[in-house]
């Protein structure tokens, strides 16, 4: 189930639509698959349009993937959106992969591969006139790839906000990625970022909470689980363009720029996960004097393009 085009690029687009064109192309690709020939698909999940935690997300990439081997694909390729806290990033990179690959084992399909995990750069990133800040992004998250020992980073050329970039562009834009994953990869930094357990331990609660409702939903079977999960809002994400989403949930940062929900609409979240979002988002709150609502939301979507962890000035006076 392509939950990207979905969730992210279509307008009228019911989620069972959804699941019929997907399961014909990923059909196609296991077609070739029985024949010999292995194709490699990308797993997007359901991206989210703002700063989001991104369990919602990694559930949708273990629907895709599950649904995926159901039609004979044999290897799979995720991408972990990076929302910039590095801690967060880390240890989404991290668990991705393991979940996935428990799920599909799961489901009885050991002989699907996980070829690699690829971060990438999904926020809102910088416009052109500011080209300082648009190849730190670029390089934040080749940094982020290096240090993790992903074999692949997906990225943004530093002039594609401004329209379609020029080869001049996107060959520079290659060239730092190249560089910090030659230089900072090929070392094999052992790194240990503070509170990564935190986050994994969290994310992972997260997303296996989501998908035991909707294997409930189901009676087992993860799509029509799926299915039902959009359509009740157990399967949700903010500001989405698609008119089918239910869109009752919302993520600010915190203090430190992590991704936290404020709003947690139908998603069903323990009771002492939900107390960490809050508790996280009241330690910005002290820090500004002012209880994050909507507007903060809509602030800390565009933080990283105007070169902040949050929608405020940096907190170091």
């Amino acid at each position: 189930m392509g939950f990207l085009g979905f969730g992210s690029y279509s307008k009228n687009m019911t989620v069972r639509d959804l699941v019929a064109r997907s399961q014909n192309g990923m059909r196609l690709v296991g077609w070739y698959a029985d024949r010999g020939v292995i194709l490699c698909t990308d797993l997007h999940g359901w991206l989210p349009s703002a700063p989001f935690p991104l369990s919602v997300n990694i559930v949708c990439m273990i629907i895709e993937a599950v649904t995926a081997a159901e039609q004979g694909q044999k290897a799979l390729y995720p991408l972990v959106h990076c929302m910039g806290n590095m801690t967060q990033d880390m240890a989404w990179i991290k668990l991705a992969p393991r979940l996935i690959r428990e799920y599909l084992d799961r489901f009885g399909y050991k002989d699907t591969i996980i070829t690699g995990t690829c971060p990438a750069q999904t926020p809102l990133f910088p416009v052109a006139m500011d080209m300082g800040g648009a190849f730190a992004y670029l390089c934040y998250v080749s940094m982020v790839g290096a240090l993790s020992r992903s074999n692949a980073v997906d990225l943004r050329s530093i002039d594609e906000a401004a329209g379609v970039p020029g080869k001049d562009t996107n060959a520079v834009s290659y060239r730092a990625a190249r560089w910090i994953f030659d230089v900072v990869r090929e070392q094999q930094i052992e790194i240990d970022v503070k509170g990564m357990d935190i986050e994994e331990k969290v994310t992972e609660t997260e997303v296996r909470a989501i998908l035991g409702r909707i294997l409930d939903l189901g009676d087992g079977d993860i799509v029509e689980g799926a299915v039902q999960a959009v359509e009740s809002g157990i399967l949700d994400s903010p500001w989405g363009p698609n008119v089918n989403v239910k869109d009752k949930v919302l993520g600010v940062r915190d203090a430190r720029g992590a991704c936290r929900y404020l709003e947690f609409g139908n998603l069903p979240l323990p009771e002492d996960i939900k107390d960490f979002h809050r508790q996280k988002i009241a330690e910005r709150e002290k820090l500004e004097g002012k209880k994050p609502d909507y507007h903060t939301a809509v602030k800390d979507l565009w933080s990283l393009s105007k070169g902040k962890i949050v929608g405020l000035p940096p907190y170091d006076k």
